[in-house]
C-alpha cells in the first residue's frame, strides 16, 4: 500500500482502512511513518521481505514513474495506480507522455498495470483498492459493498463502478469481482474479458467502456466470453459522449455503427442506456442459462388488471418481440383455465384474470400455465391494490419456479406498496421490475440468449 496514511479523509487512509481486515497480508509504504493502523511501514516497496502480488499506489503523478520503477525492480506482479491527473487531464500531451514512460517501465519487468485514474479492483475478501470510506447510512457517505454473488463488472469509469456497487447492494444482488481500469495504460476491458472466461464463480459480466483500442481483439474477447456466460456492454456512442470521454479517461471515439453491427454479429447484448444496462445484468444474474436449456422459449403474460394487459402487449410490440414467441395454449390448458376462472374471463395471451382474483386463483392459473409444454416463461403483473391478493403469492411464485424450472418475471407497479412487494419478491430470488416495459425487455434479451445457446433460427415473423 504505497502512500499509506494516518490522515483521515486521505486516499492513503481510506485504502488502508478498506484492506486492513481482509485476508491479504498488508505492507504499508511511506517515507515518514513507522506504523499505520498497527502495520509496520516500509520506506520502499524494495524493502519488503516477501514477494508482493499487488501494489496499490495513491501517490501523485510526479512520483508515480519512480514508484513504478521500484515496483518493477521488486518483481511486483500487478500495480494499481489510483491517482488521477495523467492523460485525461488538461495537460493532455504531457500526461500521455508520462503514461507512456510508466507503461514502458512496467513492461520491461513483465509487471501489469491497472489505471491510472481508477478505483482499481474489488474482490472481497481479498482486495479492495477503492478509496471511498465504508458506507454509513447515518452520514450517507462511502460506497456500499454488495454481498458476494455471481456478477462481474468491468468499467472504464470509477464513478459508474461506484454507482453499480450501490445499486447491486440496494437490489440485494451479489458482486463477485469488479475492476475499474481508468485510463487503461496497460490492462483494459479486453484483458479482463479474456480473464473472466476462466472465472467459474460468475454468471454474467457487465462491461462499461468509453473507448476501444483494438477492435478486433475486443470483439473476439466479447464473443468468447459470451459463449460461456452472458455479456452486457454499455458504450456511449454519440459525438457529445465521445467528447466527454476524451476529458474523462482520455478515450478516443470508436465508429459506433461498426461496433453496433459487430456486437450483433457475435450475439453480445449492447445496452442503450444505464437503465437497460442494470436491467440486463439483473436479468441474467437471476435467470441463469440453465433456465434457457429448452427446445423453445415461448412466453405468456398474466395480470389481474386489464390496463396492465394492454400495456404489456404494447411493450412487447415496442421491444419487437415476435408474435410467434407468444405461447399458443393447447385446448386442454384453455379448458383447465376456464374451470378456474369466472365465465366473464376470455382466455387469451396476455391473460387478464380480473381484479377480484384471489392469490389462490392467481397461483392456480400460473401452475396450469407452467405445466403446459408450450409455456417456457411467465410475464406477471400482479396488482396488490385489490385486497384479494395476499403475500403468499410471492412465496408460491418462487415455489412454482423451482418446481417447474421455468422463470416467472414480475412487474410490481405503483407506489409504496408496490416497492414493498418488489422487496419481497427479491428476497425469494424472483426477478422483478417496477414497469411493464421492463418485463418485455427482460424477456426479449432472454429469448435472444436462448436463441444463441440453442442455435435456433429467428422466429418467422421477426
Amino acid at each position: 500500500m504505497i502512500g499509506a496514511s494516518l490522515k483521515e479523509g486521505s486516499l492513503g487512509y481510506h485504502v488502508m482502512q478498506n484492506n486492513i481486515h481482509l485476508k491479504a497480508e498488508l505492507y504499508p509504504v511511506h517515507p515518514v511513518y513507522d506504523d499505520v493502523m498497527g502495520c509496520r511501514v516500509y520506506r520502499s516497496v524494495r524493502d519488503i521481505p516477501e514477494s508482493v502480488d499487488v501494489a496499490i499506489s495513491v501517490v501523485g503523478p510526479d512520483n508515480t514513474l519512480q514508484i513504478t520503477r521500484e515496483c518493477a525492480e521488486a518483481k511486483v506482479k500487478f500495480l494499481i495506480i489510483v491517482t488521477s491527473r495523467f492523460g485525461e487531464a488538461a495537460r493532455f500531451k504531457e500526461g500521455k507522455l508520462l503514461e507512456q514512460k510508466i507503461a514502458e517501465a512496467a513492461r520491461k519487468s513483465g509487471m501489469r498495470i491497472v489505471g491510472p485514474n481508477c478505483i482499481g479492483v474489488l474482490n472481497i475478501p481479498f482486495i479492495n483498492s477503492t478509496f471511498l470510506p465504508e458506507y454509513s447510512p447515518f452520514s450517507l457517505e462511502g460506497m456500499p459493498i454488495p454481498p458476494r454473488g455471481n456478477i462481474n463488472i468491468i468499467s472504464e469509469s470509477g464513478s459508474v463502478s461506484g454507482l453499480l456497487t450501490a445499486w447491486l447492494e440496494e437490489q440485494g444482488l451479489g458482486l463477485n469481482k469488479l475492476v475499474n481500469y481508468g485510463n487503461g495504460i496497460d490492462l483494459v476491458a479486453t484483458d479482463f474479458m479474456e480473464y473472466f472466461q476462466k472465472d467459474m464463480e460468475c454468471d454474467v459480466v457487465g462491461v462499461y467502456v468509453e473507448g476501444i483500442r483494438n477492435g478486433r481483439r475486443f470483439m473476439e474477447a466479447a464473443r468468447s466470453l459470451n459463449e460461456k456466460k452472458p455479456v452486457v456492454i454499455l458504450k456511449p456512442g454519440s459525438e457529445l459522449a465521445s467528447k466527454a470521454a476524451l476529458t474523462h479517461t482520455g478515450s478516443v471515439a470508436t465508429n459506433d455503427a461498426i461496433l453496433d453491427g459487430a456486437l450483433k454479429q457475435v450475439h453480445v447484448n449492447r445496452a442503450r442506456n444505464y437503465g437497460e444496462f442494470c436491467a440486463a445484468i439483473m436479468t441474467h444474474s437471476m435467470v441463469s442459462d440453465r433456465f434457457l436449456n429448452r427446445d423453445h422459449f415461448f412466453c405468456v403474460g398474466i395480470t389481474n388488471a386489464g390496463g396492465f394487459k394492454v400495456l404489456l402487449a404494447e411493450s412487447l410490440r415496442q421491444y419487437q418481440v415476435p408474435e410467434s414467441t407468444l405461447s399458443v395454449l393447447s385446448p386442454g390448458v384453455v379448458s383447465e383455465l376456464e374451470k378456474i376462472l369466472p365465465p366473464n374471463v376470455t382466455v387469451t395471451n396476455p391473460l387478464d384474470i380480473v381484479g377480484d382474483a384471489s392469490s389462490e386463483t392467481y397461483c392456480k392459473v400460473m401452475e396450469t400455465l407452467l405445466s403446459e409444454n408450450n409455456v417456457d416463461c411467465i410475464l406477471s403483473i400482479p396488482s396488490f391494490e385489490p385486497a384479494s391478493l395476499r403475500e403468499e403469492l410471492v412465496k408460491d411464485t418462487a415455489r412454482l419456479m423451482v418446481e417447474y424450472g421455468k422463470p416467472v418475471i414480475i412487474a410490481s407497479v405503483g407506489g409504496e406498496l408496490a416497492r414493498i412487494i418488489r422487496d419481497k419478491f427479491q428476497k425469494v430470488f424472483v426477478l422483478n421490475f417496477d414497469k411493464p416495459e421492463d418485463l418485455a425487455f427482460a424477456y426479449q434479451i432472454l429469448r435472444k440468449r436462448h436463441q444463441f445457446l440453442t442455435k435456433a433460427p429467428p422466429p418467422a415473423d421477426f
